[in-house]
């Protein structure tokens, strides 16, 4: 029988170079680890000053170090946090980002805060904000609560908008097919134009009456159809994304329900 070789991916063995380069990056948040407690335990009460310069020392540390390195040293980085973090007691998952790895670092405050503090990073670097004026652009801003809020809101009105744009290249396709294949297709005179606007009624037995018509439509018009097409179909979509991830949490729930199950785990161990 022929022998089969199966190729084994090879786990990632940090170099000396990399374990420098994390262990240096390490050092610099420790020391930022100390002024934060020194931060809280002076100025924490009084002003905002010293919580600021902290976050510009992480954007600085974060932009002049982490965004240029190198793969390996990005992955060594990465696994040290992990490392220290998870010692703390701070739980971090594959898809968390480097940024939050060093603010929960830093700061080791709750899950809630230090998610306003990235938030307050992400839009400096979104914006193109230096580590140095970081501070005024933040008292600019209305404060660290404002720039949270402000961030949440735009990363949601970005989303409404892929949403809208991926449904509306749908509902586009839709109206494309209908011309070859129509919904319905009937006979009406004194309607032109490339494209026209029937007002129907409907009514409960399942039929539709026409009741009005608008021909020649122009194309500001034809797109705001479109439009308002698209955000029912945005809200379609989403819906059943909620009642997939709704059914896919009940598989996964009823399984591991199963596999906890006595009855079942006796007959598992039986075979």
């Amino acid at each position: 029988m022929e022998k089969v070789t199966t190729a084994v991916k090879a786990a990632f063995q940090p170099t000396a170079e990399n374990l420098a380069f994390a262990g240096g990056l390490v050092t610099q948040l420790d020391g930022l680890v100390v002024k934060r407690k020194q931060w809280e335990a002076t100025d924490y009460k009084k002003a905002n000053e010293g919580l600021y310069s902290l976050l510009a020392n992480c954007l600085d540390v974060f932009n002049s170090k982490f965004v240029n390195a190198s793969d390996d040293d990005k992955k060594t980085l990465r696994g040290e946090l992990k490392n220290r973090l998870t010692a703390d007691g701070v739980r971090v998952q594959r898809n968390t980002t480097t940024l939050t790895m060093f603010v929960r670092f830093v700061f080791g405050s709750d899950r809630k805060r230090a998610h306003g503090y990235t938030y307050v990073l992400k839009a400096a670097i979104s914006y193109d904000v230096t580590a140095a004026s970081l501070p005024s652009w933040i008292v600019e801003q209305g404060g660290v609560e404002e720039v949270r809020k402000n961030m949440i809101v735009s990363e949601k009105a970005l989303a409404n908008r892929t949403a809208l744009a991926s449904a509306k290249a749908q509902v586009v396709a839709n109206v494309e097919q209908a011309s070859v294949t129509p919904l319905a297709k009937l006979n009406m005179s004194g309607v032109s134009g490339e494209y026209a606007l029937l007002l129907a009624k409907p009514a409960p037995d399942g039929t539709v009456s026409i009741v009005g018509v608008i021909s020649d439509i122009n194309e500001a018009f034809y797109n705001a159809c479109l439009v308002k097409m698209a955000r029912v179909k945005a809200a379609d979509n989403a819906e059943s994304l909620a009642l997939s991830k709704e059914g896919t949490d009940l598989l996964a729930g009823s399984s591991s329900i199963a596999a906890n199950d006595p009855v079942n785990n006796e007959e598992s161990l039986a075979a």
